[in-house]
């Protein structure tokens, strides 16, 4: 899920034009000192704020390579194809307070993901991807906070539950909590820049990664870039108010606990093979993509998007939740490799007025 998401900008109607050409204002006083400006949180030009949207994802056919459980001779490794990899998004974004000098928005989002096995398969986590249907689920507060016309201060915090639940058993001690604070500067309105700091699970595992935020629309109002490095950047061309084109990328990732290696079904209960219960599938990969969007009625606008997929993590951790760190050697409990491949996505979104 994406990481940031965007707030709706305050609009203001225009006040100070007359059709009476012999008003003087000179002939008035200021009654009050003048109101505080404080910037906006959006550049001239940015692509729209969805509201909600719906959204596919799928990827074509791939090989993949599934690793024994920690050196583990009773499953040895195994190569199966996957015939299909699908995600189904509902993501949404509300204001629940919007004023000019602070802007809060709650969005509740889901994703439901499931793999299918075109082979026969024997190995544990194998049986898991094939017979599970995954969840991500999460609740996002994000804050806007301008101090003045230049500075201002963006966060969010979110609590997640992700995993091969399901939602008559589902344990909360397995809540995650990413968390991203940044200071930024908006010089003019057609550029903004922060930087800050994140916790994150864009790797999969937990992890601690400076941020930068970029927004830039050049002067011409075509091109521009949005950037929340180092979870997404698009090269954005806009060909008018109701369609614009994107080429860039964005980095999913999400730590997914998986039931009890002993739970009926799931993994057998093999003592010197799966000899720990909190399983934590981390997985991530980085989506390069072509996106297209468009207003197709009202605030309504539909996407679609054209890509490639890079495998980045499709490990196994036992021990739960920790931080793992980019670059670490510590080994998986499994540690699996899909073959690149690529996917398409398409989706529908009401914007923000």
């Amino acid at each position: 899920m994406p990481v940031f998401l965007s707030l709706p900008v305050l609009a203001q109607e225009d006040s100070t034009s007359t059709d009476d050409d012999d008003f003087d204002f000179s002939e008035f006083e200021l009654a009050a000192p003048p109101a505080k400006a404080y910037c906006t949180n959006k550049v001239l030009g940015q692509s729209p704020t969805s509201l909600i949207g719906v959204f596919y994802n799928q990827q074509l056919p791939h090989n993949l390579n599934v690793g024994p459980a920690a050196n583990s001779i009773l499953h040895p490794e195994e190569d199966v194809r996957l015939a299909l990899a699908q995600q189904f998004s509902l993501v949404s974004n509300f204001p629940i307070i919007s004023r000019n000098n602070i802007l809060i928005n709650l969005g509740v989002n889901y994703q439901l993901l499931n793999y299918q096995i075109e082979d026969s398969y024997n190995h544990p986590f194998t049986k898991v991807l094939n017979e599970s249907t995954f969840h991500r689920t999460n609740i996002t507060a994000t804050l806007f906070k301008p101090f003045n016309e230049k500075n201002f201060i963006l966060a969010q915090l979110q609590t997640e539950l992700n995993g091969n639940y399901d939602f008559n058993s589902i344990d909360f001690g397995k809540l995650k909590f990413p968390l991203a604070v940044l200071y930024g500067w908006k010089p003019s309105d057609r550029l903004m820049y922060a930087f800050g700091l994140s916790r994150t699970y864009l790797g999969g595992a937990l992890n601690y990664v400076p941020v930068v935020y970029y927004y830039h629309t050049y002067k011409n109002q075509k091109w521009g870039v949005e950037a929340l490095l180092p979870a997404r950047a698009m090269l954005r061309y806009r060909f008018n108010s109701l369609s614009y084109m994107g080429l860039g990328f964005n980095v999913n990732g999400a730590s997914f606990s998986l039931k009890d290696a002993t739970a009926p079904g799931i993994m057998p209960a093999v003592p010197s093979y799966y000899d720990a219960q909190d399983l934590e599938w981390r997985r991530s990969e980085i989506r390069a993509a072509l996106s297209y969007s468009r207003q197709v009625h009202g605030f309504f606008w539909m996407s679609a998007e054209i890509g490639y997929r890079i495998n980045y993590s499709f490990n196994v951790d036992r021990g739960g939740d920790f931080v793992r760190f980019f670059g670490s050697d510590k080994p998986y409990f499994i540690e699996n490799n899909p073959a690149n491949t690529p996917y398409f996505t398409i989706g529908l979104s009401y914007v923000s007025p």
